[in-house]
């Protein structure tokens, strides 16, 4: 349980650190900029208490929310993406889970296989980018805009973390 706790706080400041000193200043076409963070919340464990998941929801969303000016969005937007994909990740992971896996894993390539693997962190990230780009939107809905924000910031995310997904499995299975 100790190492666990250790390789989630170092993910969970890796993951802050990247967002906000690096993937905060990227916007590709000023449209589309890379939003990883939400990678913690896939590699909780499944049967982690509901309400840690939402407190770590919570504290990684202020983190990035209080360090970075991610999207210029205002304080507090980040924290309620993530709080609500924190809520909902229990119903995604129980819908991509596989039936035979009864103990509390960590979501991974090995403990889902690939193929659920990645329909579940594809809808947890993409949930999280919608709420996100709705919730910057606000009153200046433009549906046009706003559809090309949430498919690019999901193009350009993705990828980052299924490369980062190919390496914690790497370092996994040594």
């Amino acid at each position: 349980m100790t190492k666990i706790f250790i390789r989630q706080s170092a993910m969970f400041i890796l993951l802050v650190s990247l967002q906000v000193c690096i993937l905060s200043r990227v916007h590709i076409f000023h449209i589309a900029t890379p939003v990883i963070y939400s990678y913690f919340l896939i590699k909780l464990p499944v049967r982690l208490n509901r309400n840690i998941v939402l407190l770590l929801g919570m504290l990684i969303g202020l983190a990035v929310d209080l360090f970075g000016h991610t999207f210029g969005y205002t304080i507090g937007t980040n924290m309620l993406a993530a709080v609500t994909v924190a809520f909902a990740r229990f119903r995604l992971a129980g819908l991509f889970k596989p039936r035979d896996v009864t103990e509390n894993v960590i979501p991974s390539f090995v403990t889902f296989g690939r193929s659920m693997f990645l329909r579940y962190s594809a809808s947890v990230m993409l949930l999280h980018i919608i709420l996100l780009s709705v919730i910057d939107a606000g009153a200046s809905f433009v549906p046009s805009t706003l559809f090309l924000r949430i498919a690019g910031c999901f193009a350009v995310s993705y990828p980052i973390m299924y490369g980062m997904e190919m390496i914690y499995c790497g370092k996994t299975e040594r």
